[in-house]
């Protein structure tokens, strides 16, 4: 459909070129008027309808603008089935302004909505072409009008095609459930039964049993297609009686054929279907594993059903069989279980866990009994304790320790016994020290000076006092008084003490007095001190020791025990 732009579109045209400003269609304006004459020429200068004859405005979509060439633009309304009812035979573009900017007149169109079953919708598609110069830059149209052309008929049929083809994936040729659709005898005649079916993945459902007329003897076959009915393609049967294969009609559609029965006489009818024992939704007909399906490797799963009664042969109780074609019994595990629980039996492993696991006891030294670990007492004997002598028997005693490979005859750690248990050792070893030579050599000492000083001495006080000697005869002494001249001084220290005949003498006590006595200055000065030569020489050095109660490297604690 062509249109015309009116005048005032042509003046808003030159208006927005002038303003430089975009020139935005925003709808689309359906109309009834009364007496129009379609073939006529519109009148360019006339405006919208009366809002009375305006039966529907629809606003345009972005994407439904798209230019042809940069002269030309065209919009696009596309109005689907829930849109009626109503009849048009005027058409107009307006734009954002308001502005009646094209319009045309067209023969009086329906426009219906679909209300099953009653009315049956219409589609109605109204494309506005435009041109004027410029026309693409001004309205800012930028999508291809090619990008519209769509055909939806073969878009349609694809989507139903792949709709088939996937019903057919999952049901195969054909799918009966249970009685559905099966040829026979009624109450007024043949006919086919009610029911559900897929046929090369074309569901057919009939709600009731529907009659058939005809009846000829042979094959009695269902023909099922897609058949187009208006705009919708619906799936359509009918019975042929007569060997039928697949084929192709006039109108290009695909028809499938397939034998439900064979019809000998009225007493004599052969159903030809392979029905499903489907009574319901099919997710709930598999999820309730009904049913007997050839292709599974068992039927169910209960002894009768699978047939073990009757397989005797095919069971055996020893663990060492190794064939594929009999059945492990529940001794054979139960042993095969046993051996590998014996090859362990005396087996020591450390665990994270304070508590010894099921099978295994703790490695403490502990008495145990010797019938209910009779197996590990067969192994360890009383190597590690004989218990109380006759019921029990002990465990190695693994708390603190670290385990070390026996030595087995390699001379590492000769001598050794295997289980005994080893003290902690220190290798032997030597620690050197020494300190170095210094030679020979001094040590310088030195004095302050002490300046100029004097240095003062004095005697005890005796008092006033003269010193004569006396001479002591047969005990009683004389007093001589002081001698002059000095003769009995000489005497005296001639005699040691005695006169000249050989008594004793002695100098007479003269009371308290002083002597006096003085030093003089020594003058500024020092004191010179001297150190002699040490010689060649060095010093002792004492190692202390060092460390705690044992030797050990890094380690972690955990729980030793042993398989019994």
């Amino acid at each position: 459909m062509s249109a015309s732009i009116t005048l005032a579109g042509e003046s808003q045209i030159a208006l927005k070129q002038s303003q430089q400003k975009p020139l935005i269609v925003s709808q689309f304006i359906f109309a009834n008027v009364p007496g129009l004459d379609p073939t006529a020429p519109l009148d360019r200068a006339a405006g919208k309808p009366p809002a009375a004859q305006i039966v529907h405005v629809y606003t345009i979509p972005e994407k439904n603008a798209g230019y042809v060439n940069p002269n030309q633009v065209v919009y696009s309304a596309q109005l689907g089935s829930d849109v009626g009812d109503w009849d048009f035979n005027w058409v107009g573009l307006e734009d954002a302004d308001g502005i009646l900017f094209a319009a045309s007149s067209v023969p009086l169109q329906q426009k219906r909505r679909n209300i099953p079953p009653e009315q049956i919708g219409n589609n109605v598609t109204r494309n506005f072409l435009v041109a004027f110069d410029g026309a693409m830059k001004l309205t800012g149209v930028k999508i291809d009008a090619s990008t519209w052309q769509h055909d939806f008929t073969v878009r349609l049929a694809g989507i139903d095609e792949r709709e088939r083809l996937s019903n057919r994936e999952v049901y195969g040729r054909a799918c009966f459930f249970g009685d559905s659709l099966a040829f026979g005898k009624g109450e007024n005649g043949f006919e086919l039964g009610a029911g559900t079916a897929y046929i090369e993945g074309i569901r057919v459902f009939m709600e009731k049993p529907v009659p058939l007329s005809g009846v000829a003897v042979g094959t009695v076959t269902l023909d099922v297609c897609l058949e187009r009915q208006l705009s919708d393609r619906v799936a359509t049967w009918k019975v042929v009686f007569g060997q039928q294969g697949d084929y192709t009609d006039a109108a290009g559609v695909r028809h499938y054929c397939v034998p439900i029965a064979y019809y000998a006489s009225p007493t004599e009818i052969y159903d030809a279907r392979e029905p499903e024992p489907i009574a319901g939704a099919l997710i709930k007909h598999l999820a309730a594993r009904k049913g007997d399906y050839a292709e599974l490797r068992a039927r169910a799963t209960t002894k009768a059903d699978v047939g073990l009664g009757n397989l005797p042969n095919a069971i055996s109780d020893d663990p060492a069989t190794n064939s594929s074609q009999i059945l492990a019994s529940t001794a054979a595990l139960n042993k095969l279980q046993k051996q590998v629980g014996d090859s362990m039996t005396g087996m020591v492993a450390a665990f994270a866990m304070t508590a010894a696991p099921t099978g295994w006891l703790k490695c403490n030294g502990a008495a145990v009994s010797r019938t209910t670990y009779a197996q590990l007492f067969a192994w360890l004997g009383t190597h590690y304790g004989a218990g109380d002598g006759s019921t029990t028997f002990n465990l190695p005693d693994m708390r603190g320790l670290f385990p070390r490979g026996w030595d087995d005859g390699r001379g590492l750690d000769p001598g050794r016994a295997f289980g005994a248990y080893q003290d902690m050792m220190i290798h032997s070893h030597a620690h050197s020290a020494s300190a170095a030579s210094v030679g020979d050599h001094l040590h310088a000492a030195w004095t302050d000076a002490q300046g100029n000083h004097i240095h003062s001495a004095w005697t005890d006080a005796q008092g006033n006092h003269d010193h004569g000697f006396r001479v002591v005869d047969n005990g009683a002494g004389v007093n001589v008084g002081y001698p002059a001249g000095g003769s009995v001084w000489t005497e005296l220290e001639i005699g040691g003490g005695k006169n000249a005949d050989g008594r004793p003498m002695r100098t007479d006590y003269q009371g308290n007095h002083a002597h006096n006595i003085g030093v003089g200055a020594a003058g500024q000065h020092a004191h010179n001190v001297g150190v002699g030569g040490g010689g060649a020489h060095t010093h002792a050095i004492v190692v202390t020791a060092s460390g705690g109660t044992e030797t050990r490297p890094r380690n972690m604690a955990l729980n030793y025990c042993i398989k019994y």
